[in-house]
């Protein structure tokens, strides 16, 4: 974005345009400078993740009641979620912010990709001494092809992520699950009204 936004201003300072093209790089300018706004927060978020997350901060908590909270906070956007917490009460031990800017960065992917007033599934799963969450799209999907990609640094395929994410949201946050001692993935999706990307967080329960 720097180099677009130099080559911007270095055209708006130039006497013989016109005023539509000074509207358009002034716009552009605009979109450039919320996209780094954008890369330097998500750089600070996974310079902090570099260093070794405090134990101190973690605490016991039933993440039912945790994930029901957080959803009631967010900005739906026109997209309704289903949170299917199946009755189960699951407690785990971790950091919370932490792990709410997990969660946020799932949902934010969900919504970009997702059209308007479709729905988002988050199923409930307890197994093997586990709590796994599915959260699941009606967008336009993720190929399995690009499963361990996505988690990589900086790595987006996607147009529509270049104004918008940056590249690490994913990256951030399989660090933080790996600190719970959890995973995070894509994997196939089974849903069959819910036909987007389907990630999967798994964390361990704590009784």
């Amino acid at each position: 974005p720097l180099s677009s936004l130099k080559s911007s201003s270095e055209l708006l300072i130039q006497n013989n345009i016109s005023e539509d093209s000074k509207n358009l790089l002034i716009r552009n300018m605009t979109k450039d400078i919320e996209r780094m706004n954008i890369l330097i927060s998500d750089i600070s978020n996974y310079t902090l993740t570099q260093v070794e997350i405090d134990e101190e901060a973690f605490e016991k908590f039933n993440v039912i009641v945790f994930l029901s909270d957080f959803i009631k906070s967010l900005s739906h956007n026109n997209i309704e979620i289903d949170f299917r917490s199946n009755n189960v009460s699951a407690y785990i031990v971790a950091n919370k912010n932490k792990l709410a800017q997990v969660f946020y960065n799932i949902f934010d992917n969900s919504f970009s990709y997702s059209p308007s007033k479709s729905k988002i599934l988050i199923n409930t799963i307890l197994k093997d001494e586990n709590i796994i969450f599915h959260i699941v799209d009606q967008g336009i999907g993720i190929p399995l092809d690009f499963r361990e990609k996505i988690f990589d640094r900086f790595y987006t395929d996607r147009v529509k992520d270049k104004d918008k994410h940056t590249g690490l949201g994913l990256s951030i946050s399989r660090k933080i699950i790996d600190s719970f001692k959890g995973n995070i993935n894509l994997i196939e999706n089974n849903y069959e009204i819910y036909q987007g990307a389907c990630f999967e967080i798994k964390l361990p329960l704590k009784g």
